[in-house]
């Protein structure tokens, strides 16, 4: 029988700070509403023990190669955002483009009247590389393109093709926006500081206000943590980032911030931009965590698509 004791103590629970312990409410209801999810989400996911599979998607020396800031999936598409071409693109499983997306003139206005709110000595003011794309996610039909400059979210309605342009109500931390993803059980936005995140931020993911008391603080992992361009979370609740500049690889549990485990990456890629989760068959294994590389080329980015097993990916 499992034990709610045991599995709580797996992420270093109840603290001094919990008692009583009223399950989801003590986690800022970011707990999954099935038991068994939640409880599964608590157990050590044995990081050390991913085993990478190999390279699946590719692209080299395009326009949408150039820059590619991250990749991410709603479990039957690809999507790929691009700093290059300013857009992003949609890929089936057979990694054919069936379309892209590009701002409409309204969000370019929206973006750069933004970007004036920045003084002249923010990196993300008017500029070649304004607007600055960061890795992406898909969240009920609806892409979420965070922008580190100006800072803010591209929201793209795959259902209608609406375009939104959502300012942050508030900035507590500096360089926000490197990359976004909406909680499972939530449905809040949260994004965290390029250089260190010591914290997740949480905003409102329709408009973009921030609410604090949503808030998630990172235990500090075995390998320093810094350079993150890429987030991801599980259904069950964990929380997946990933660094460049070494590249590595870092799971934490969203109730509470512990960490699960951390491990270097790919010491032969470039630059790991982003991070998704998917089941995926490749070569007879199935891949469940999937890391995008960016090779940043003299004569042309490339980009590319790694994939990784888990030991027990019913519990990821």
């Amino acid at each position: 029988m499992v034990s709610m004791r045991n599995r709580l103590k797996g992420i270093g629970e109840p603290s001094a700070s919990h008692k009583p312990l009223a399950f989801r409410a003590s986690f800022g209801r970011r707990t999954p509403r099935s038991m068994r999810m939640a409880l599964d989400g608590m157990t050590d996911p044995a990081v050390a023990n991913w085993q990478y599979l190999g390279r699946t998607f590719k692209s080299e020396n395009t326009a949408d190669s150039e820059e590619a800031q991250g990749m991410t999936t709603d479990g039957s598409k690809w999507y790929l955002s691009s700093n290059g071409s300013k857009r992003v693109v949609i890929f089936d499983d057979q990694w054919n483009r069936l379309f892209t997306v590009s701002p409409t003139s309204t969000i370019w206005d929206e973006m750069w009247n933004d970007s004036t709110r920045y003084d002249d000595k923010d990196d993300w003011g008017h500029g070649h590389d304004n607007p600055h794309l960061g890795a992406l996610c898909v969240h009920e039909n609806t892409l979420y393109v965070p922008v580190q400059g100006p800072r803010g979210v591209w929201r793209i309605n795959l259902t209608t093709a609406a375009q939104t342009w959502l300012h942050p109500s508030r900035l507590p931390d500096g360089d926000l926006f490197p990359w976004c993803d909406i909680h499972p059980s939530t449905g809040m936005l949260y994004t965290a500081n390029y250089h260190t995140p010591d914290a997740l931020y949480a905003y409102d993911r329709d408009t973009l206000q921030y609410r604090e008391e949503h808030n998630v603080p990172l235990a500090k992992p075995a390998i320093y943590l810094d350079y993150v361009q890429g987030g991801a979370f599980t259904d069950r609740g964990r929380l997946i980032l990933v660094r460049d500049s070494y590249n590595a690889l870092f799971c934490f549990s969203s109730l509470n911030g512990h960490c699960f485990g951390s491990r270097k990456i790919g010491e032969d890629w470039v630059e790991v931009e982003s991070v998704t989760v998917r089941p995926w068959n490749l070569h007879g294994s199935l891949a469940s965590i999937h890391v995008f590389e960016l090779d940043n080329d003299a004569g042309g980015d490339d980009c590319y698509l790694h994939c990784f097993a888990i030991p027990d990916p019913s519990r990821l």
